[in-house]
Formats: structure tokens, C-alpha cells, sequence
């Protein structure tokens, strides 16, 4: 299905912003026609909202504001402050002006008040009391505010606000009782939970005792930069392991290049330098001949050396060489001299006097004497060095539990110090509630009644009027279902309104007599079918066969097709009127024709086409008009039209005259005319504004455009133009509706016969204008027989 379809078949449902726009349109059209209901309703809605306003029960309000602040609450709930504590506490307060022993508290105190102040309880049982409070009052609170809005209506200005005073005081009293001294409560509770922490605070400090015995603490766990005794003992043993290793292997090749030298018979006297660090300066020495003593005077002197050059170099600075000083300084340093050359001379000689037999065996034996005593202190510090490595593992496991020994001990003396805090805040003012309730605005009636309210009437009024207003117009709309104006007619069915025609006055009803156009064809009733003529033949499309249809029997569409034939014929075309109307054929009857051979009769034949349509063509006594009647009524219209010979028909037609209309069937009562205008040039549909229904006629429209007819138009027919019309789009019309299709009828009845009054052009005939009187003579019906025109 097209989108122009869809749209035709659900006028309700727009698909676009400009349906949507067209839609409103038409209903605010719709509404300023039928205005006389809108105001009806807003004129009712009005009188009985000024019934209401002058007999209602006037009814006074007394308000009242109370803040609440919460002083305590951090001692419960340090969490707890600001807007969470407002959110969290403000609507529980709010609800409790609802309370039953809030309300019971203010009813004890009105029974104490005059009963003049109880008027809204004089009727109502003692036990029902309760229920009047909680309908009357209402507590709100302010929003973002602690202040809750305490309110009651009443009857009695004065008696609205005892009831709140009453109601404000009973709150207060109950606050007061249930948050005065419960800090002794909360001091109990913090106080057995202090002691429950102080026992857990205990304990664990003499665990902290035990742990830091066997962890051997020195008070040194808490420092991050101080290493434990026994973590720095294992790093002093693996440092001197690992400098023990190191001697031993340099000896271990040391021995190894000196016994390799011995058995090549080397040079020995450069392993001496080597291994002097590593055997020690002593036993090198013992091993040339000299001690230890010879050695510490060695260095005595040269040290003395130093000094006494230093010495020298000042005072030449400032004596000569002859100077005593000077003299004595440089004796000093000849000595000194003397003695080194000496001692290094003694050195040489004795070392030159060891040959390689002598010094080999004895490096030898010093090297291996060294390398034993290296083995004996490696395999000592190995033994100390596990010994303190297990140790340190085990004191690590043991300080990781004085760590969390401490973290418990920390966290529980917190703890117990935040409860001493609190205990000691709550012994201050435990005489104090924890809660702050002020009256801030004491209760006050409204000197105007809050019921009813003139401009809360007055606007629900008008609500209401516009409501029901435009509710009975849209309710009146979709039960009237008709179209109103050409405008709608034209945007809903998305075809053009070709014309509009009135109800045509004629005393004939059968017969060329009953043809406007023929009878007065100068008359302004006869303009609207020229107007129609004029339109078709300027519509840009070859429209030489045309088919006419409507929506529902007795639309008029034969009296239509007659007059547009006689039109064509009065501007000198050639015109034939088909009646396919097989069912209740129209133009048979108008034309008198009843009885002869038709469409029917060439249809069902086999014979030659042309000759029968020569013999079955029929004049109508006015010049260039001739019909083709239906013949007899078959059993089998549809089956019929759908065959071949229907379009070999419209094709003689065609060539023998300038113009073909074909009479069909209503469109909703069968499916012959789909069937026929799928073979004519375009269909034009007949519809009457105030006989058939929208839904209907949108039907037809789709339907046609379904199977692919072309639908040129819309006609307009039987327009009323009465001043009381209701309709504004035609200038009025009335209800009217019915189906008998294909019923028998009489044959003095003609189905689709207009009457009552003028017809309505498109070129805008004048409402009063009466058609002329023409009496014009019966012509004589006769079979005509017309060449056939070359293709």
C-alpha cells in the first residue's frame, strides 16, 4: 500500500508533521463550528462553579512552624551531620504529628477547651476524634529547612487554631519526654563498651611483654632507621666470611704459583711482594732476619726524615746554610739518611743471601702455615654466620608479632581514649535533651476561607468548560463522520473536488425532460456541468473514457453522468452513455430504455461485437448524444465486466465516438466499477457531504486505489445552501442514509433522482436564483446505427 493510501484509510493517524498540522486545522475548525457547545459547557461549568463558591462550606486554616535541630546526634553517629542528618531524621519527625500518641495528647487538651472550639467533633463519636485530626492536619516540611509546617483546617477560625496549639503542644511534650536525660542511657552503653575495650587493652599489652621478650627488643622497633643487633650481627659475619674466602683463594694461588716457580726454578723473590699482605709483614720480616722492633724504628726514622726536611725548608727561608740552626737541622737529616741507606742495605743482603733452595720451601711453608689458620677461621665464621642467620629468621617471624601486637595495642587505646571523650561530653550536659524543638511561628487562622478559593474555582471552571467543551465537540465529531467543507473533502481523500452541484428542481423524473442541462441549458443550474466539462478537458490527461461511480446507492451520480453527456454534446462532441450498471441500471431507466438489448446482451455473445453494438446503440432525440442501455439484469454482473469483451467494447466506443461515459455501480455495494475503471481513462467518484459517511468514503477511495483505477476526482452533489444549515463547509446538510442495492424497485422510482433545490457551481451560482421554466417537447426514442470511425 502507497503512503497516499495508508494516509486516505486512517484519517487519524498522521505520518507527518504537516498531517499533524492539518489534522489540528481541521479540528479547531471543527470546534469554532460547533462553538455554541464549547460555550454551552463553559457557561454550565460556570454557573455551577458559582453554585459551588456561594453555598460551599467555608472552610478556615490555621498554620504553625517548628524547627527541629538535632544537638546530639554526632555522639551516636559522627557520620551522621548536615544534609544526611536533615534527610535522614526530619521526615521521621514530620511523621510523628500523625502519631496516635501525639493526637491523643491534643484531644485531652481540647476536651479541656470550650465547646465552641470542638465544632468540628460535635457530631462525630469520641472514638472517631482521632480520624478527623489525621484528616485535617497536614505537617510538611520545608524543603532544604528544618522547619516542619503544622496545619488544620476547620470550620471555625478560632477552633483551627486551638487544634494546632493543641496539636503543637502534645508534640512538644512528647519530644521532651522521649529525649531529656537519654544520655544516661547512652553513658551506660558507652560505658560497658569502655570497659569491654579496657579488658581487651589489658591483655594485649602483656602480650606486647611477652613478644618483646622473645623478640629481645631494645626498645628500637618503632625506628625505621635502626637495624636490630642480631640482623646486624649476621651482616658483620657475612662480610668477614666473605673476606676470609677471599685471603684463602688469593693464597690458594699464591701457593699454587710459588710451588709452580720452585719446580721451574723462577725467580721467587717476586712472589715475597705478593703474599706480604696476605702472610703478614712479621713473618715476612722473621723470615729475613729482622724483627719487629727493627721494623717500628725503620718507620720512627723516617718519619723524624720528614720532619726534619720540613724543618730545613722553614729556616732557610730565613738563615743561611752556615746558620748553627741550619747546620744542626741538616746533621739531623745526613743521619737519618744514613740510617735508612743502612737498614735497606742489611735488607738486601740478607734477602740476597737466601738462594731459591733456602726461600722456597720457606714461602712455601709461610704460605701454607697462613692458608691453615684461613681455613680454621672460615670454617668458624661459617658456623656463627648459620647459627645468627637462623636466628634472624626467627626474629623476624617474631616481629612481625610485635608489629601487630602494637597495631592492636594502638587502635584499642584510640578507641578507649574516643569513649572516655564521649563519656565526658555526655556527663556535661546529660541534664540537656539531645533534640532542639522551637515554636517559630505560633498558630494563626487565614482571614480569607483556603475553601473555597474564588480563583481556584474560577480556574477549574474554565478547565473544566474547555474540557467537557472539546470533548463534546470532538464525541459530536466522530459521530457525525461526514465531510463538512471541500477543503476536508479534498485534503482527506487526496483527489481534487472537480465540482459541487445542488439539489436540482425538475418535475420530470424519467425521460430527456429530466435532464438539467437539456431542459435549461442556459439556466445557471446547467453552469456547474459546463464548469465540470471545462475542468476535465483542461486537466492535462486524455479523458476521452470516462467512468462515473459513487460511495452508496442514491448519490446521484446517473442524473451526474446524463447532465455531463449533455454538456459534451451541447459543445458538439460525438458522446456514448455505457450503462454498466448491471445491477440497477440507472440510465436504463432515466432514458426509458427498459426492455431492450444492452451490454449485457454483448457481453455473454460470441457474435461480432461491432454489429451487435450497432444494433443495441440507442438515440436520445438530442443531438450527438446516443446510450448504450444495460440490456436484461444477468445473474453474474462481475463475472461478466471481468471479461475481455468489456474492453473490446470501450475500444468500438472509442473510435466511433469523441467521448465514452460509462454509468457503473456504487464502489461499496459491488466491485464492478473497480472492474471497469481499471479499462476507462480515469473514475469519478459522486459523493453526497450529507449522506455518506467519511470512513466510507475513505474506504471506496483506497479500495480504488488498491487495485491500481485511477481516481480523477470528486464531485460534490446535492449541496444545500439553507441560511439554518449546520454545516459550514457546504452551507449545510442534513443526516440521511441507506443500503437496499440491487433490490427490486418501482419503475416510477428513480434511485438517484435530485429534488428540493438549485443546483451549486464551482463558478458560484447565486443561493436564490430559481431555474428557468422550459417545457421542451418528448422526443422519440429510435435504434441509431453510426459508421464506424477509422482507428
Amino acid at each position: 500500500m502507497t503512503h497516499e493510501q495508508q494516509s486516505a484509510t486512517d484519517e487519524f493517524a498522521p505520518t507527518s508533521s504537516a498531517d499533524s498540522i492539518l489534522a489540528l486545522m481541521r479540528f479547531l475548525r471543527v470546534v469554532w463550528h460547533r462553538r455554541v457547545y464549547l460555550a454551552s459547557a463553559l457557561v454550565v461549568a460556570g454557573l455551577l462553579g458559582g453554585l459551588y463558591y456561594f453555598t460551599a462550606l467555608r472552610i478556615y486554616q490555621a498554620t504553625a512552624q517548628l524547627l527541629i535541630l538535632q544537638a546530639g546526634a554526632e555522639m551516636l553517629s559522627p557520620a551522621m551531620g548536615g544534609a544526611a542528618n536533615r534527610e535522614a531524621l526530619i521526615p521521621t519527625y514530620e511523621r510523628l504529628f500523625g502519631s496516635t500518641v501525639v493526637l491523643e495528647g491534643a484531644i485531652r487538651e481540647l476536651l479541656k477547651a470550650p465547646p465552641q472550639i470542638r465544632v468540628d467533633f460535635a457530631a462525630v463519636p469520641r472514638e472517631k476524634w482521632l480520624d478527623v485530626l489525621r484528616k485535617n492536619l497536614t505537617a510538611n516540611a520545608v524543603r532544604r529547612t528544618n522547619v516542619i509546617e503544622v496545619s488544620y483546617r476547620s470550620r471555625n477560625p478560632k477552633a483551627a487554631e486551638a487544634v494546632v496549639q493543641a496539636v503543637v503542644q502534645s508534640y512538644l511534650e512528647f519530644m521532651e519526654r522521649n529525649h531529656k536525660n537519654v544520655s544516661a542511657e547512652i553513658v551506660q552503653i558507652l560505658e560497658k563498651e569502655r570497659a569491654e575495650i579496657s579488658g581487651q587493652l589489658d591483655k594485649r599489652q602483656r602480650d606486647l611483654i611477652d613478644v618483646q621478650k622473645k623478640v629481645r627488643d631494645l626498645g628500637i622497633s618503632g625506628k625505621q632507621d635502626v637495624v636490630h643487633p642480631a640482623v646486624q650481627r649476621v651482616i658483620r659475619l657475612n662480610e668477614a666470611l666473605v673476606k676470609v674466602q677471599q685471603d684463602r683463594l688469593q693464597l690458594e694461588a699464591s701457593l699454587a704459583a710459588i710451588r709452580t716457580a720452585v719446580r721451574d726454578g723462577a725467580d721467587l723473590r717476586q712472589h715475597m711482594s705478593a703474599i706480604e699482605p696476605l702472610v703478614g709483614r712479621e713473618m715476612m720480616l722473621s723470615a729475613m732476619g729482622l724483627n719487629t722492633q727493627d721494623a717500628q724504628t725503620r718507620a720512627t726514622v723516617e718519619r723524624e726524615l720528614m720532619d726534619h726536611r720540613a724543618k730545613l725548608q722553614a729556616l732557610l727561608a730565613h738563615y743561611g746554610e752556615a746558620h748553627p740552626k741550619v747546620v744542626e737541622v741538616m746533621q739531623s737529616v745526613r743521619a737519618a739518611e744514613e740510617y735508612l741507606g743502612n737498614y735497606q742495605a742489611l735488607a738486601e743482603q740478607r734477602l740476597s743471601g737466601l738462594d731459591d733452595q733456602r726461600l722456597g720451601p720457606m714461602l712455601i711453608a709461610m704460605v701454607e702455615e697462613r692458608l691453615g689458620s684461613l681455613w680454621e677461621h672460615e670454617n668458624k665464621l661459617g658456623r656463627q654466620y648459620s647459627q645468627a642467620e637462623e636466628e634472624a629468621v626467627q626474629l623476624n617471624d617474631r616481629m612481625a608479632e610485635l608489629r601487630m601486637v602494637e597495631h592492636d595495642l594502638t587502635r584499642l587505646r584510640n578507641l578507649h581514649d574516643a569513649l572516655l571523650t564521649r563519656i565526658n561530653n555526655i556527663d556535661i550536659g546529660k541534664d540537656q535533651s539531645d533534640l532542639r524543638v522551637a515554636v517559630v511561628s505560633e498558630p494563626k487562622a487565614s482571614n480569607r476561607p483556603v475553601s473555597p478559593r474564588l480563583s481556584l474555582v474560577g480556574m477549574m471552571c474554565l478547565l473544566g468548560g474547555l474540557g467537557v467543551g472539546v470533548a463534546l465537540v470532538y464525541v459530536l465529531d466522530v459521530l457525525d463522520d461526514r465531510f463538512r467543507s471541500p477543503e476536508e473533502l479534498q485534503e482527506q481523500l487526496r483527489v481534487p473536488v472537480l465540482s459541487m452541484i445542488r439539489r436540482l428542481s425538475l418535475a420530470e423524473t424519467v425521460g430527456v425532460r429530466a435532464i438539467q442541462v437539456h431542459v435549461a441549458p442556459e439556466s445557471v443550474e446547467s453552469e456547474a456541468f459546463r464548469t465540470l466539462r471545462t475542468t476535465l478537458a483542461f486537466s492535462g490527461q486524455d479523458l476521452e473514457r470516462i467512468a462515473i461511480t459513487s460511495t452508496e446507492p442514491g448519490d446521484g451520480k446517473t442524473t451526474v453522468i446524463a447532465n455531463l453527456a449533455v454538456s459534451y454534446a451541447h459543445a458538439g462532441k460525438r458522446t456514448l452513455l455505457i450503462d454498466c450498471d448491471l445491477r440497477r441500471p440507472g440510465l436504463t431507466k432515466l432514458f426509458e430504455m427498459r426492455g431492450r438489448g444492452g451490454v449485457s446482451e454483448i457481453l455473454r455473445s460470441d457474435e461480432d461485437l461491432a454489429a451487435m453494438c450497432d444494433e443495441r446503440v440507442q438515440a436520445t432525440g438530442i443531438a450527438g448524444l446516443d446510450v448504450l442501455p444495460c440490456g436484461p439484469k444477468p445473474s453474474n454482473p462481475a463475472e461478466l465486466l471481468s471479461d475481455t469483451r468489456l474492453s473490446d467494447l470501450l475500444a468500438w466506443a472509442e473510435t466511433h465516438y469523441d467521448q465514452v461515459l460509462v454509468d457503473c455501480p456504487p464502489i461499496l455495494a459491488a466491485s464492478d466499477a473497480a472492474i471497469v475503471g481499471r479499462l476507462t481513462d480515469s473514475l469519478i467518484l459522486v459523493v453526497q457531504p450529507d449522506k455518506n459517511h467519511r470512513r466510507l468514503v475513505l474506504r471506496a477511495v483506497a479500495g480504488l486505489t488498491a487495485v491500481g483505477v485511477h481516481v480523477g476526482g470528486v464531485i460534490a452533489n446535492k449541496i444545500s445552501t439553507e441560511k439554518n444549515s449546520t454545516y459550514y463547509g457546504y452551507s449545510g446538510y442534513g443526516y440521511g442514509y441507506g443500503y437496499g442495492y440491487g433490490e427490486p424497485a418501482a419503475d416510477d422510482e428513480l434511485d438517484d433522482q435530485q429534488t428540493d433545490a438549485p443546483m451549486l457551481s464551482v463558478v458560484g451560482a447565486e443561493p436564490d436564483s430559481k431555474p428557468e421554466t422550459v417545457t421542451a417537447p418528448k422526443p422519440e426514442l429510435r435504434r441509431v446505427r453510426r459508421p464506424r470511425r477509422a482507428a
